[in-house]
């Protein structure tokens, strides 16, 4: 009987020290303050399908419009910025997305999203993000976001192709 009850105890403390870990560890954002919309483009890859890797094309990760996410409301709160919005929403549309974190910027980098990397249409290639058709100096989770701003992800294969 003190077998069981040991290991009955063992296993629920387990339990409640991985839970509480779990909740310790969960990043909150605070309240919502706002909202603001989204959209994921790669357009820029249909006129330049020639340069584009095989796999892209072989795999069907190129949208026939480009669009990998139509513009849509997000909820913004007190500490989001760019890049956990683009997280966020990439998570609840099942979009790939991954992003290192450059430690000499203290920022992320986005080097793919939907499949479709850096240099995958050409030696230039890669997203960029605006936010309000203006092009930040800066990392995506540098940049805080406020109500009504309009964030577009972009994918580029020649400099001055998103203007």
């Amino acid at each position: 009987m003190k077998k069981g009850l040991f290991i009955f105890l063992s296993v629920f403390l387990v339990l409640l020290v991985s839970f509480g870990m779990l909740i310790g560890c969960s990043e909150s954002l605070g309240d919502k303050i706002g909202e603001a919309t989204i959209s994921i483009e790669c357009k820029t890859i249909l006129n330049n399908m020639e340069k584009a890797e095989q796999g892209l094309i072989d795999n069907n990760l190129i949208p026939n419009d480009g669009i990998i996410l139509e513009k849509v409301g997000v909820s913004i709160y007190e500490k989001d910025n760019v890049y956990t919005m683009l997280k966020r929403v990439c998570k609840q549309n099942k979009i790939h997305l991954h992003c290192d974190f450059e430690p000499v910027f203290k920022t992320y980098y986005i080097k793919g999203i939907n499949h479709i990397y850096e240099m995958s249409v050409g030696e230039s290639s890669g997203w960029m993000y605006f936010v309000n058709n203006e092009q930040p100096n800066q990392g995506a989770s540098l940049v805080k976001v406020a109500n009504g701003d309009e964030i577009r992800f972009a994918y580029t294969v020649i400099a001055g192709d998103l203007q």
